[in-house]
């Protein structure tokens, strides 16, 4: 009976004595607790703190570098600091450019060398009876060109210009083009100077740009050329629409003079060209202005384009030439065919579409041209030269049109280098009677750096050439031409 009592005392003891020890163990594990705790909300402050530190660091940078663009604005205090130098190298031509960018200048260079064969018949209803041609076979230096462009001053002040010595001038150097252009906004700029008028699309395009050896016969025809003048144009609509509004002296004449002794040189009739571009497809607008799809583009690209044009011709000494039918008024010419007179003593009116497409190697374009003339003095002197020639008193019209394609061919390892290319267009004209000229093409390109470095070939087949232009191959008016051409051009 001892033990049992003696063990009944000593269970409490024992277990006063445990509890302790489990109390220890309970305290310091919230003691610890309590310390990371402490820990993480030191770190939170650190944090804290540092971000207001940064804001305010930042806040000061931005104080700073707002006074220093201060500073820096005032030109007389920079070029005491660090005196204006230039910067030269090359990219897409050799440019010298100020190092506060307020000026820049830049030069690049053209050179088209071409081989042609020009076969036709040996007779001409437009040239004299028994008058007798061969084929002509050669060479030439088409387009010889050195052209300077940059901005002067401030970079919305851009200037361009263009000396030329070409084969369809006698190898003569001029002045091919000369403008300035201020840039208010994206939506409204002003060119003046002298350029290429906002009519056919292909004829804006840079000659260099093109995707035969040169541009079309119903281009040559239709092209109101270049012309000295006023341009107001601009982008708008995210430059998805584009838009041109011409003043010129004169259409088809650039060298028309105001001040001369000859009085005669120019009418005092300013030519009107206005011209809308829509950019429907793709993000890349300069695809408009040159043929090929030489990126393959992954997207595809749409752009539509109208014009419209009016000329009243008082007496232009260069100005726009009408084809018209010869229909035996003079009796020592062959009926039949076309002849030219300027457009001297009549109205033009012209309008016209385009477009061109371009997707994954593949590109097709094209234009319509529909042109009104109405002769203003058939029976005032001095008498229009159309009406002397034709009799024509009432308007007359006439209407063509061509369309282009090219696609790149899937060679291995030259998908990007050669392009077959075919083109058909034709015009027909009612001044004097009915008459219509037709043009196949086909040709064949070796793209070895683009636009910049290439080698065409195409052979053409013309019915009733209804003008003459040289850069276009066609000779004289009225010939059945035969027509292949190779051409290498080097661009710098």
């Amino acid at each position: 009976m001892a033990v049992p009592l003696l063990a009944a005392l000593v269970s409490p003891l024992a277990a006063m004595a445990v509890e302790p020890s489990a109390a220890e163990a309970r305290m310091a594990e919230l003691t610890a607790r309590l310390e990371e705790q402490q820990r993480k909300i030191a770190e939170l402050e650190s944090r804290a703190n540092t971000a207001a530190n940064q804001d305010t660091e930042k806040a000061r940078t931005d104080a700073l570098r707002a006074q220093i663009r201060s500073i820096l604005a005032d030109g007389e205090f920079r070029e005491s600091l660090m005196p204006s130098t230039l910067l030269s190298g090359y990219d897409k031509g050799f440019y010298i450019n100020s190092s506060d960018g307020n000026f820049s200048f830049k030069v690049n260079g053209q050179l088209q060398f071409r081989f042609t064969h020009y076969g036709t018949r040996s007779e001409n209803r437009y040239l004299l009876p028994r008058t007798r041609r061969d084929d002509r076979t050669g060479f030439d230096i088409t387009r010889l060109r050195f052209a300077f462009s940059g901005h002067a001053h401030e970079p919305a002040l851009t200037y361009f210009f263009a000396i030329s010595q070409d084969q369809g001038n006698a190898y003569d150097t001029r002045l091919l083009y000369g403008w300035m252009n201020y840039k208010f906004s994206d939506e409204f700029q002003v060119k003046l100077g002298r350029y290429t008028l906002a009519a056919g699309r292909t004829r804006m395009a840079a000659d260099s740009q093109q995707q035969f050896v040169d541009r079309s016969m119903t281009d040559a025809y239709y092209s109101l050329g270049d012309g000295t003048g006023v341009r107001f144009w601009g982008q708008c609509a995210n430059k998805r629409v584009e838009w041109f509004l011409d003043i010129h002296n004169s259409t088809n004449g650039p060298d028309n003079r105001v001040i001369t002794n000859d009085p005669s040189e120019l009418d005092g009739n300013p030519a009107i060209v206005g011209r809308v571009i829509w950019h429907a497809l793709g993000d890349d607008t300069s695809q408009y202005w040159f043929e090929g799809d030489i990126d393959h583009l992954q997207d595809p690209y749409l752009g539509i384009g109208m014009h419209a044009a009016f000329n009243e011709d008082d007496g232009d000494r260069q100005t726009t030439r009408i084809a018209f039918n010869r229909s035996g008024l003079f009796p020592f010419f062959r009926p039949g065919g076309y002849g030219l007179a300027p457009l001297n003593g009549a109205r033009l009116w012209q309008m016209g579409a385009d477009a061109m497409f371009k997707w994954q190697g593949f590109s097709l374009s094209g234009e319509y041209f529909l042109r009104f003339v109405d002769i203003r003095q058939a029976w005032d002197r001095p008498f229009a030269p159309l009406w002397r020639l034709t009799g024509e008193e009432s308007t007359t019209n006439s209407m063509g049109a061509f369309v282009q394609a090219g696609y790149f061919l899937p060679i291995p390892e030259h998908e990007k280098k050669f392009e077959a290319v075919a083109r058909i267009g034709g015009m027909r004209t009612n001044v004097g009677g009915g008459e219509g000229s037709w043009e196949y093409s086909v040709g064949l390109n070796y793209y070895i750096k683009g636009h910049w470095m290439k080698l065409q070939t195409d052979v053409t087949k013309i019915y009733e050439m209804p003008i003459s232009d040289s850069d276009s191959s066609l000779a004289n008016v009225n010939d059945d031409g035969l027509i292949w051409r190779v051409q290498m051009q080097v661009l710098f």
